[in-house]
């Protein structure tokens, strides 16, 4: 592996999956017997779960944040940004360019919307507080600007 390709290999995964899955299907099989195509789609599928997995983490967070803004509930507060730091830690060790860019925030708003629906037997009406479109920047939710930022309660 020469150093471009281990330099991306160690800086973004995903767009590594990405780029070895492309190259493999251009290259022939060859005398060695190869299934190009199955291996290209499995490098592909590697690629694919760190994407998922980022963007569960993402859709988990919102949801917290969510929580934490809108539900009025103190007690489990303290829980949720606890949780909300273990995943932005997670985030951070899988968050590359290329993944940052497939995100998708209206998506991740709206799974994270389906995941706060089972919560509003604990809380009723909150639903209809929490905002139609996602209040907050993907900086935000991934905590790149600043960790340790969380949403005032309202």
């Amino acid at each position: 592996m020469d150093d471009v390709a281990h330099s991306l290999y160690d800086e973004d995964f995903y767009a590594w999956t990405q780029e070895q899955a492309e190259l493999l299907r251009r290259g022939g099989a060859g005398a060695n017997g190869l299934d190009v195509e199955l291996i290209a789609e499995e490098i592909e599928d590697l690629g694919k779960s760190e994407l998922h997995a980022c963007q569960s983490l993402c859709e988990h967070i919102i949801e917290h944040l969510l929580k934490l803004e809108y539900s009025g509930l103190a007690e489990p507060a303290r829980h949720w940004r606890r949780e909300i730091v273990e995943w932005r830690l997670q985030l951070e060790k899988k968050l590359t360019r290329s993944i940052l860019t497939k995100l998708d925030l209206v998506e991740r708003y709206r799974y994270a919307l389906r995941l706060l629906r089972s919560f509003e037997v604990d809380t009723p009406g909150l639903m209809q507080r929490v905002p139609a479109e996602c209040p907050y920047s993907l900086d935000q939710i991934v905590g790149s600007s600043d960790e340790d930022w969380f949403p005032p309660a309202r």
